[in-house]
């Protein structure tokens, strides 16, 4: 099963850090409702973050204890996953 969720979180690089919000895909498998989930397809919907840093290396960190590295270039988010 697939399902939208919203975590938040801080953007942190360049030695600035920016809270945020982030938008991703939930994937459950049905067939084990033990498995952990699957988080894929982020997506920073905070558009005030991408105004007050300067390109470059950053990391994402999430509410969820999850870390995702990231390139800021030009106000748009290149995902490291």
């Amino acid at each position: 099963m697939k399902e939208t969720v919203f975590f938040d979180g801080i953007i942190v690089g360049e030695d600035h850090s920016v809270a945020c919000t982030v938008r991703a895909t939930k994937t459950t498998l049905d067939l084990d409702p033990d498995a952990p989930p699957e988080f894929s397809d982020y997506d920073i919907v905070d558009s005030v973050a991408t105004v007050r840093l300067p390109d470059g290396d950053c990391e994402v960190l999430l509410a969820n204890g999850y870390k995702i590295r990231c390139k800021l270039s030009r106000g748009r988010f290149l995902w490291r996953v």
